[in-house]
């Protein structure tokens, strides 16, 4: 058992300096073009009286210029005022590029945001169309920063959306936020190395060609969730198009942290669900990485009665924390994010067992979009 944690930890750490190395690959933002592209931001919210305010400010100060885009918010069947505080921001800013629309027939559908994203794109003007959330905050140079990615052969931009609204303060807030720098750092290697492991719908973009070349969301009605990743994956085998990160702190989109450890877990279940839609070579990846931390998790137990095995297991933890700590660096540095590397040591203690415990659920969850009940279908993931 020693020797097959030692060979998974071995692999693991080469596997990790690999994706670190393809950060130092992603290219370098593209000169202003001229003319401008029009770009079409959408955003899809349901029951977000809350945040909708905030967001709309934010969309409201992009410094693009404003001939050259537009903002669409999709209001899917808010029955909290979300449509009416949206209504009211437009008549109050009569200048903005800020148009609402409702999403129609959501009866019926297994993911009620990708048939609400679909309206919105369906009614874009523009050819670039980038996507957050509701609860998300962009920067003002989010659309420019967003757009100088955009090369002639890049089809997808990938971007980075933190824990950050409000800054975190107790350690759970901590842990996740390092999380999401965790993710992000993974999906920026792996894109550096073309072959993109994730992506978040919180801060992303790609052409209306390349959704109208797979099909839009056709492939993947199936599933609930997945307008971001599972999107990116089909783009990823069924085009030719270049995909990149921007690794740029202007394209930096902050979003909320959690409100319960509730919605904590449905997150993390919802993301794990989909981990066998990924293709075979990604599956057996995931799967290896679960295998190693699950086979960790048990020496490490093992070791408790049997002080010889200590050593060992010493030495993979070490070994594991070492080449997370070199990607995340490497990634958080120019995205100017060092500080959230601080509770690495104590979420270092907590994350093999957060991988096995969700790598292990989230197969068998059933998920939902908000409020909307999932549908009864194989694919419901």
């Amino acid at each position: 058992m020693i020797a097959l944690l030692l060979i998974l930890t071995l692999f693991y750490m080469a596997a990790l300096l690999i994706i670190s190395r393809g950060i130092n690959r992603l290219p370098q933002p593209a000169a202003a073009g001229d003319p401008l592209p029009f770009i079409s931001v959408i955003v899809a919210a349901r029951n977000e009286a809350g945040h909708i305010t905030a967001l709309l400010e934010s969309l409201g100060r992009q410094d693009y210029p404003r001939e050259q885009h537009e903002i669409i918010l999709v209001d899917d069947a808010s029955t909290d005022g979300t449509a009416e505080k949206i209504e009211k921001w437009i008549n109050a800013n009569p200048r903005s590029t800020i148009r609402l629309i409702h999403s129609q027939g959501r009866e019926g559908v297994v993911s009620p945001k990708k048939h609400a994203l679909t309206q919105g794109i369906t009614s874009a003007r523009g050819e670039i169309l980038l996507f957050t959330d509701a609860d998300c905050q962009p920067p003002s140079s989010w659309i420019s920063t967003l757009r100088a990615a955009f090369h002639q052969e890049v089809g997808m931009v990938v971007g980075y959306s933190p824990y950050e609204i409000p800054q975190p303060t107790t350690l759970g807030q901590r842990f996740l936020a390092l999380e999401s720098l965790s993710l992000a750092a993974l999906a920026a290697g792996t894109t550096g190395l073309g072959r993109p492991a994730t992506c978040t719908g919180r801060n992303l973009g790609y052409r209306k060609s390349v959704w109208l070349q797979v099909n839009g969301f056709e492939p993947i009605a199936g599933f609930v969730s997945g307008d971001d990743d599972l999107f990116l994956k089909q783009v990823l085998d069924r085009t030719s198009w270049r995909i990149v990160y921007a690794l740029d702190p202007g394209a930096i989109v902050p979003t909320r942290l959690l409100d319960s450890g509730k919605a904590f877990l449905r997150q993390r279940l919802r993301h794990a669900s989909k981990g066998f839609y990924y293709g075979w070579k990604m599956s057996c990846i995931l799967a290896l990485a679960w295998l190693f931390n699950l086979l960790l998790l048990v020496c490490a137990i093992s070791s408790l009665f049997s002080p010889a095995l200590f050593l060992w297991v010493w030495a993979a933890w070490t070994g594991k924390a070492a080449a997370e700590l070199l990607l995340l660096i490497r990634f958080a540095r120019p995205m100017q994010r060092l500080q959230t590397l601080a509770t690495f040591p104590q979420a270092e203690v907590a994350h093999v067992l957060y991988v096995v415990l969700f790598g292990a659920l989230g197969p068998l969850t059933r998920v939902r979009w908000k409020e909307t009940a999932a549908h009864a279908n194989p694919l419901n993931r």
